[in-house]
């Protein structure tokens, strides 16, 4: 007579044995055959082949190269650069100021005349302001060493007004325009 799994779960039940799986599992809990019986191992299921119309993925390129880091160039400080200091050397400078490009007469005449009526104002700041913007255009021009020494001396600048003339008279020992302003800034 067959056993539904309804009845075999019951017998299993009242036996004390697990009710758990097939129906087959349960008679043979009940018959005691489960111990004799050797379960074969479950095997893993075959990996399924790609459909054969999908190409294979691509394979991922090499991880790029990074190059090197180039050394920092080796820059000469300014001691090394020979042009430089032989430039400095060649143009010896009499003037408070270094010299840049020389301004024409009139340009030059008109901001001395202008940072002299400032000073004459007591107007320190804007003669200050005129004098700087003019000193490094002044050039070779001797016969400003007097008028340019005097508003110096006006805005404070006695030290300045010593070393010019000091460098003057050794640059240009016979020039006159260093004579006169020697002996009027200096009497």
């Amino acid at each position: 007579m067959k056993k539904t799994k309804d009845e075999l779960i019951s017998i299993a039940a009242q036996e004390g044995l697990s009710t758990e799986g097939a129906k087959a599992n349960l008679v043979s809990r009940i018959l005691g055959e489960e111990d004799e019986l050797e379960l074969e191992p479950e095997q893993e299921p075959a990996p399924i082949p790609p459909p054969p119309n999908i190409p294979p993925p691509p394979s991922l390129p090499p991880p790029p190269r990074i190059p090197s880091i180039p050394t920092s160039p080796k820059i000469p400080s300014i001691r090394d650069n020979n042009v430089l200091t032989s430039a400095s050397k060649s143009q010896v400078n009499y003037w408070p100021w270094d010299q840049q490009e020389e301004w024409p007469d009139r340009k030059v005449a008109l901001t001395v005349k202008s940072a002299m009526e400032a000073a004459r104002a007591k107007n320190t700041a804007q003669a200050t302001i005129l004098i700087d913007e003019v000193g490094p255009h002044l050039g070779e021009r001797t016969k400003l060493i007097y008028p340019i020494g005097a508003l110096l001396q006006r805005i404070g600048r006695s030290q300045s007004v010593d070393k010019m003339l000091a460098m003057a008279e050794k640059m240009h020992p016979n020039d006159s325009n260093v004579r006169l302003a020697k002996s009027k800034l200096r009497s």
